[in-house]
């Protein structure tokens, strides 16, 4: 959190100075709303956490009392294309790259598991390496400009790459007799959508955002032979995102 609060208040600070420029009366960046292409730069907070379903063998063990997942942070890093499709509508192809999102699944055993197993720790913390590469791609709805100030919406979709998943090391430790951390899947696809500002500089736009997003599909790789895999179902992906976007 002292993170976020951080960044916005550097955020405000900056913005308020803009807006304040805006206010003497001088339009900045005219051509930039009829340009039928324009290119960007971003840089983003990212929050998020695992969603997790039980599976019905969650209820047949009698080892692990329950789990749970822990939100992380990371940042990201990209570049954005933007389509003006009309006044009001521009159509946004924003890659970019999500590093340091490590995610963990607390594991709390059984008092009887621990009396069968003395010198067990009660509680196990599973780290899952998430380092993405995400695609998304979204329409933006804007208001009228007012002085250098626009307040625009936008929602899509996106497909998420992920470069740490444990496929090989899954296989290696699975010969090896262990058993390793639950195994996602290499590419997944979500839903998003947020609330922007673009701020009118006299040689860029500066477009704060925020955007809340979840996957679809189920992260997850499940094997009922891995006790740490077996009890979980479905693994979804929720995050929110501070970004600013730095255009043309």
């Amino acid at each position: 959190m002292k993170y976020i609060k951080r960044i916005l208040l550097i955020g405000c600070t900056i913005l308020s100075d803009i807006h304040g420029y805006g206010q003497e009366g001088n339009l900045n960046r005219i051509s930039h709303d009829m340009n039928a292409f324009y290119f960007g730069i971003s840089v983003g907070y990212n929050s998020s956490t695992l969603l997790t379903t039980r599976n019905e063998a969650f209820l047949q063990q009698a080892s692990i009392n329950r789990i749970e997942p822990h939100s992380s942070q990371g940042i990201e890093m990209g570049f954005s294309a933007t389509a003006r499709l009309s006044n009001r509508l521009d159509l946004r192809f924003a890659p970019k790259l999500v590093l340091g999102g490590q995610k963990y699944l607390s594991y709390y055993f059984t008092d009887a598991y621990l009396q069968a197993n003395p010198g067990k720790e009660a509680v196990e913390n599973i780290k899952l390496p998430t380092n993405i590469l995400s695609f998304p791609l979204d329409l933006k709805l804007k208001s009228d400009r007012i002085h250098n100030f626009r307040v625009y919406m936008f929602g899509g979709m996106r497909y998420d790459k992920n470069l740490s998943a444990n496929s090989a090391e899954y296989r290696q430790a699975k010969q090896l007799g262990e058993n390793p951390p639950p195994q996602f899947r290499s590419g997944d696809f979500a839903y998003e959508g947020g609330l922007g500002f673009n701020f009118y500089m006299p040689f860029s736009v500066i477009s704060p955002e925020i955007k809340f997003s979840r996957t679809l599909g189920n992260s997850h790789i499940r094997d009922a032979d891995n006790p740490y895999s077996a009890p979980l179902d479905i693994m979804r992906t929720q995050s929110i995102v501070f970004t600013i976007n730095i255009e043309q």
